[in-house]
């Protein structure tokens, strides 16, 4: 509330200010005359309850109710609102800095977790990366095993069809074999016992415990040998 009276210390009409819980001198200079460094003005005036002068020695504890006056020719052409807050002078600076301190708290917070995040997902694609050469690698060597008794002595024509897919998110391998040429195995049909001990077989010869297989499918002409990475107790340990 701001009421106009006549000069406290001249006969200038002054303007006031009913102080309000919260408020202090600065904030109430910078808010009616646009600068904190008028507090301490002889023209900057608070008056108690009883319409005393207020010494300047008592700013710091200041009263709901009390009043601050100043001349009208000092009161700023724009006054501030309630909620606004000053730039400047000590109880300004100490604001700022301490919003500043904040602010750069939470941006460290927000620049770690990024860099967690990041760190996570480089982890992550770097493990994805090194499962599918595994598993690449482990079925292009189950390929030449399978192939390699039954490669024709002379002849350079492959003794098997073969396709390789490997789904990463899933840590499996599918290897594919088919007849080439006019040969019948393998197949799941006729030899599925052959099948499932070359398979076996060759399993236990690479001797990569990281990889281990799984059941016999079929897919149109394709014998479907599924494999699928685990951690080795070793790797489990050091993880």
């Amino acid at each position: 509330m701001v009421a106009t009276t006549a000069g406290l210390a001249s006969a200038a009409p002054s303007v006031c200010y009913t102080i309000q819980h919260g408020d202090t001198a600065a904030l109430i200079s910078w808010r009616m005359t646009g600068s904190v460094d008028q507090t301490y003005e002889p023209w900057f005036q608070i008056v108690d309850g009883y319409s005393r002068v207020v010494p300047k020695s008592q700013y710091l504890t200041l009263r709901a109710g009390w009043r601050a006056c100043v001349p009208s020719s000092r009161l700023a052409v724009t006054q501030h609102r309630p909620q606004d807050r000053p730039g400047t002078g000590s109880g300004g600076i100490l604001q700022t800095v301490a919003a500043s301190i904040a602010a750069g708290a939470w941006l460290g917070v927000a620049v770690l977790v990024v860099m967690l995040v990041a760190h996570a997902g480089w982890e992550h694609a770097r493990r994805r990366r090194a499962i599918v050469s595994i598993l690449q690698r482990f079925g292009e060597r189950f390929v030449e095993e399978f192939e390699r008794p039954l490669r024709m002595r002379g002849s350079n024509e492959p003794a098997v069809e073969s396709r390789l897919c490997v789904i990463a998110r899933r840590q499996r391998l599918e290897i594919l074999l088919a007849p080439a040429g006019r040969r019948r195995y393998p197949n799941l049909t006729d030899h599925r016992r052959n099948v499932a001990y070359d398979a076996d077989r060759i399993v236990r010869l690479l001797k990569d415990q990281r990889v281990v297989d799984g059941q016999l499918t079929s897919r149109g002409k394709w014998v479907v040998i599924a494999c699928r990475f685990e951690i080795c107790p070793e790797e489990r340990g050091r993880k």
